[in-house]
């Protein structure tokens, strides 16, 4: 065989082997690339701030001769906090609150009689039970009121305790509802020392960054 025949063979058997790979390579599958979907987060650890509404009910106890007499009013206030896990189902944190108070109730004979609550707040620790997109807690911490009473104001220092629930709604925001039981202690208006306490049930909403 000649050079020029030589090389047509070599030419077409060449062309055959690549003709058959390509072949085999089209009768293949293709392999679909794998779809990574992004994780819902329902992670509680990190910073949060919300706003709350609640309704308040207590007593205000000046003793004897004056008695004591029942507080009730609407609430409206702000929370920051921090969550963190001790372990995979235990998350511990801290929060403080501020809240604009409406409280009122009436005790004494005096013209000026009207006591109000103006504003409360208060310093917790808390601990909850991680069931994914649920977290229910207690608390208890420091808690602080001020009130009107007589034409005199005064800030009581006490302890507060309470039970909640948090609801994950989205990536980053959750619901709270919340029962708080106060006991701020006796504080002197005037002349007169008079003891505060307050139950408070509330719902809020935080955002978690």
């Amino acid at each position: 065989m000649n050079l020029t025949g030589k090389l047509l063979l070599a030419t077409a058997t060449v062309a055959a082997l690549s003709s058959g790979a390509l072949a085999a390579d089209l009768s293949m599958p293709m392999k679909p690339a794998p779809i990574m979907a992004p994780a819902a987060s329902t992670s509680w650890d990190g910073p949060y701030v919300g706003a709350k509404i609640g309704y308040g009910w207590g007593t205000l106890d000046a003793g004897a001769p004056i008695g004591s007499a029942s507080t009730t009013g609407f609430l409206a206030g702000a929370q920051i906090g921090y969550n963190f896990h001790l372990s995979d189902a235990i998350v511990a944190g801290v929060e403080g609150d501020l809240d604009w108070s409406n409280e009122t109730a009436t005790l004494g004979a005096a013209p000026n009689n009207g006591y109000r609550t103006n504003w409360d707040g208060a310093v917790l620790g808390r601990l909850g039970v991680d069931l994914n997109g649920i977290l229910p807690y207690a608390e208890a911490g420091v808690a602080f009121a001020n009130g009107t009473w007589g034409g005199n104001t005064a800030t009581h220092t006490g302890w507060t305790a309470g039970l909640g629930v948090q609801f994950m709604l989205a990536d980053q925001l959750s619901a709270d509802v919340q029962y708080r039981y106060s006991d701020y202690g006796s504080q002197t208006y005037g002349n007169t020392s008079a003891h505060l306490t307050d139950n408070v049930v509330s719902v809020g909403l935080n955002y978690h960054f």
